[in-house]
């Protein structure tokens, strides 16, 4: 219904699941309530939209398959209202079961925040050494080496580690991602390593079997990576860069 003003659902789901994994919580997993509301009432999150109240909806720039892309919105990093990272925030005693629950029904980890280099909230965990909510979030089913939106169109964005190597202070993050499964030589074509600060970071790394990108060009006999889109003994940037990844992966 409508006011002057504004515009309001008679209808909130992600209200209504919200409260209902609440409730799974307090009652010591019980999902029953969650599999009425998707089994027998009819809820579903296969419309990515449905990951927002209704309210957010309208900043929804892309929403798809694999990610939802939320617009700029000042003042607020709007991708925090997503279902699962609500859930997360708002309850008392979050559990990665219920996490899971979530996600197997649709629920959406990847919302990116176009106004903040296409972060995710887990982006922001990872650069502000918030590694208890990543734990949480992982082992609920998010990819360790979740990327950036900051170029949709490519598969070579930074990775959480990327994010958690960024600062001396977060070596305990780098370490829960590395012990977590995370690529510790994904390349840009710059790693981890490349970006590494702080001598904790760096050797965390290291004794992973983390290499530089030039360490990884000389392993492998690549050529030096061009980013002009020029091309390179018959190889554009692009050929050359999905050469890197696929050897240092």
């Amino acid at each position: 219904f409508k006011n002057k003003d504004n515009e309001y659902p008679l209808f909130e789901p992600m209200n209504l699941i919200l409260r209902a994994a609440h409730a799974c919580e307090d009652n010591n997993n019980d999902f029953s309530i969650l599999d009425y509301l998707f089994d027998e009432y009819g809820l579903s999150l296969k419309d990515p939209k449905y990951n927002f109240y209704h309210s957010d909806m309208k900043y929804i720039k892309e929403a798809n398959d694999k990610y939802i892309l939320m617009e700029e919105v000042e003042d607020t990093i709007i991708c925090r209202n997503a279902l699962i990272y609500d859930y997360i925030l708002s309850a008392d005693n979050p559990n990665s079961q219920i996490i899971k629950y979530l996600v197997n029904r649709g629920a959406k980890f990847e919302v990116h925040d176009e106004g903040a280099y296409g972060w995710t909230p887990m982006h922001f965990w990872a650069r502000r050494n918030n590694y208890e909510l990543l734990e949480l979030a992982i082992k609920g089913g998010a990819n360790v080496d979740m990327q950036t939106l900051l170029d949709p169109k490519s598969e070579y964005n930074e990775t959480l580690l990327f994010e958690a190597v960024s600062e001396p202070e977060t070596y305990r993050v780098t370490q829960l991602l590395i012990e977590l499964g995370a690529n510790v030589n994904f390349a840009t074509p710059r790693t981890p390593l490349d970006d590494a600060k702080g001598s904790r970071n760096k050797k965390l790394l290291k004794d992973a079997g983390a290499m530089t990108s030039n360490e990884i060009r000389k392993k492998y006999n690549l050529p030096a990576y061009d980013d002009s889109h020029c091309e390179i003994d018959g190889k554009t940037d692009f050929d050359l860069l999905g050469k890197y990844r696929d050897e240092c992966s």
